[in-house]
């Protein structure tokens, strides 16, 4: 499995908008194959990031997500200052 976490910091006067198309776009994206679980995360700390975390079966599934008709992520770039992406393969915990 693969976890990606995407870190945004966010416009304040963009954050509503921000957020319903992420929250939008997450639940699209939960029926894609191979797509696990999509999560919106607002830190407690209220410094204005947003994250996303994302699980996928495989790099395939991701590929095919960013490969599908009308995938675009350019909205965003209005309404965030940054972005950080980091992918990650998924430890097993032990039994």
């Amino acid at each position: 499995m693969i976890a990606i976490v995407i870190e945004f910091t966010v416009r304040p006067e963009c954050r509503g908008e921000f957020l319903e198309r992420l929250r939008r776009d997450a639940r699209e994206t939960l029926g894609d194959p191979g797509c696990l679980r999509m999560e919106v995360l607002l830190p407690q700390s209220g410094d204005g990031r947003v994250l996303l975390s994302e699980l996928w079966r495989d790099r395939a599934s991701i590929e095919q997500h960013r490969n599908k008709p009308g995938h675009s992520h350019a909205w965003q770039d209005a309404l965030i200052l940054g972005k950080r992406v980091t992918a990650c393969d998924v430890a097993p915990l032990p039994a």
